[in-house]
């Protein structure tokens, strides 16, 4: 600073202006260097907490997702052949549509029941979304309860683990209903004249003695029988019929020459019995072509006659 005589005084330094109150307190270095260390452990806790929670809940998922098992039942293979009087035999699909790959060991639905003696079926593995097919003999129908709504299948994880789960049917493509609803319910369609024949020929007649299974598992019972054959006749068992429920019982027809000329034309597959068939209300109409031996019989029957 400079005064008037004109001479340089020294520089009068006054410092801050203002009291010391009015100064925030120095930070501690080491606060003030680095802020955020005051919230690194909470904050670390809690990611940690996070990520241990995540593991855990995915863990649990993907238990539960491994421990899923579904199996969906579609269409059933089954013909009337298959029954005897140790029931029937039925192929399944079944689909697996779980988490995991499984073996089936075994299956079971309301309205049947296993024939005495029968084994248990081969186990079947059932990898994730594939069809299968499991066939299980003995199946015996008991059309005194209600149709099947359910299949139940007894299944194998990897872990040696077995335990029964409850199939989705596939009501559309079939599956065990069907089966009970062929022989209980629909099952006087499928009364038929099953092989093979026996006959006895003389000299002027030909008996022929036809077995006649009843497949469904209710009674029925023939209410008309009428054996067929160019120029002969045919003399039918004494009507009805009865027939019990997956029952047999043979049926005698004797044939007579009556018209040499059209007896001596006839061919093969021209020889037939048709019968009519009643179950409760129901009454269907059915015919039976004679098989070939039974037809080599008639024609020497009428070479016999008519030579």
């Amino acid at each position: 600073m400079t005064v008037g005589d004109g001479r340089d005084d020294a520089i009068l330094d006054l410092g801050v202006v203002g009291s010391p109150g009015d100064q925030p307190p120095p930070e501690p270095a080491e606060r003030s260097a680095h802020p955020w260390r005051r919230w690194a452990l909470p904050v670390a806790a809690l990611v940690v907490g996070g990520l241990l929670g995540a593991v855990v809940a995915d863990a649990r998922h993907d238990t539960a997702e491994l421990a899923r098992v579904g199996i969906v039942s579609g269409i059933s293979n089954w013909t009337p052949e298959s029954v005897d009087d140790d029931g029937a035999w039925v192929e399944l699909q079944l689909l697996n549509i779980g988490a995991q790959p499984v073996q089936i060991v075994g299956i079971e639905a309301d309205g049947f029941h296993l024939a005495p003696d029968t084994g248990p079926i081969e186990a079947v593995d059932a990898p994730v979304g594939e069809w299968v097919t499991v066939r299980q003999d003995g199946l015996v129908a008991d059309c005194a309860a209600a149709a099947p709504t359910r299949l139940r299948v007894r299944i194998r994880d990897d872990g040696g683990e077995e335990r029964t789960v409850t199939a989705d049917q596939q009501a559309d493509y079939g599956g065990v209903a069907m089966l009970w609803n062929t022989e209980c319910q629909f099952g006087a369609g499928y009364v038929q004249f099953v092989g093979p024949a026996t006959t006895s020929l003389d000299a002027t007649s030909l008996t022929v003695t036809l077995p006649m299974f009843n497949y469904s598992g209710r009674p029925a019972r023939v209410t008309r029988m009428v054996p067929i054959a160019p120029g002969l006749s045919a003399a039918p068992p004494e009507l009805p019929i009865e027939v019990a429920g997956n029952g047999t019982t043979q049926v005698e027809i004797t044939w007579t020459v009556e018209d040499c000329s059209a007896a001596t034309a006839m061919r093969g597959g021209d020889g037939l019995v048709e019968y009519t068939v009643t179950s409760g209300t129901r009454q269907l109409p059915e015919h039976f072509p004679l098989d070939a031996d039974v037809m080599v019989e008639l024609v020497r029957l009428v070479t016999h006659v008519c030579a």
